[in-house]
């Protein structure tokens, strides 16, 4: 954590941020202090509410760990909560839609997921994906200091802390593309996936990957070829998410631990008391330290 506070006190970049917007007010909104936002993963409060600060009350309506959205089935208490908040931010991309028709028509909506970042197919983790996650925070700096001017001031400094945390992300992505280019991997699931691309690495079985998220049966010829690309140590490491229990999944992990191949566990949940980048930081020291590990057990 020093390493990552030290590259953020040396970074000089600033944030460009326009001020001004055609988003419309609602005469209530400009006349309080705070506004309330609902996200339905903790991982997209946590975001929003390093920008908000004090001018943000935020809610996730999933808040325990390990816990897949796309299963989650709506209670009253949350529709509750989604109809009656200021904003709700929502990631998107089928990942947590189901949270729409229940948003009030009067509120802002904010989703991660866009038809540049995401078409159908494509990993939906979008909170692991840098660019999203920069945009995401100055759309929400953008609404809040629109609807509260007073909070305009603060709001700028946390988004401009917000920006050099990842800036410092993507030195630290940066340093393992150097430390191994294209260094192959897999995945028993594909959480994590656009943070792995971005350092330049290179995914080995994203088919079969897919298969285990979307349980849509796997092809017994590309569970024999990762087999066999463990056996034979034809990648750096393997990535688990730990909340897929899916035998044939468990199995492979088995396996990678026989080979002497490192395992990285990514989930989709961030941890309780970590701030975004914190979590993002420790994930890519992971990564970095199972391609070291890799390197010294050819």
């Amino acid at each position: 954590m020093r390493v990552l506070q030290s590259i953020l006190y040396a970074l000089l970049a600033l944030a460009i941020w326009a001020s001004g917007s055609n988003l419309t007010a609602s005469p209530r909104l400009t006349t309080q202090h705070s506004a309330t936002l609902v996200c339905v993963e903790q991982v997209w409060c946590n975001i929003a509410q390093q920008i908000g600060g004090p001018a943000l009350t935020t809610t996730a309506l999933i808040a325990a760990e390990g816990l897949d959205p796309h299963h989650i089935s709506p209670t009253p208490e949350m529709a509750r909560k989604l109809a009656s908040s200021d904003a709700v931010l929502l990631n998107g991309a089928t990942y947590d839609d189901w949270a729409l028709p229940l948003i009030s028509p009067h509120a802002q909506i904010f989703r991660a997921a866009t038809s540049e970042n995401w078409h159908e197919g494509d990993d939906a983790h979008l909170f692991f994906d840098l660019p999203t996650v920069k945009n995401t925070a100055h759309d929400i700096a953008q609404w809040l200091s629109h609807i509260i001017p007073s909070a305009q001031p603060d709001i700028a400094q946390r988004l401009l802390l917000f920006d050099k945390n990842i800036t410092a992300l993507t030195i630290q992505l940066n340093a393992i593309h150097k430390l191994s280019p294209e260094a192959p991997f897999a995945m028993t699931e594909p959480a994590g996936e656009r943070l792995l691309l971005a350092a330049g690495l290179k995914p080995t079985n994203m088919s079969w990957a897919r298969a285990i998220m979307n349980e849509t049966g796997l092809s017994p010829r590309e569970t024999a070829q990762l087999e066999q690309t463990i056996q034979q140590h034809r990648i750096k490491f393997l990535v688990k998410n730990p909340t897929v229990t899916a035998p044939q999944a468990e199995n492979i992990e088995i396996m990678a631990h026989q080979a002497h191949i490192p395992v990285v566990s990514i989930g989709e949940s961030l941890p309780s008391g970590v701030l975004w980048q914190e979590w993002i930081h420790q994930l890519l020291g992971q990564v970095q330290q199972a391609i070291t590990q890799a390197a010294s057990h050819p």
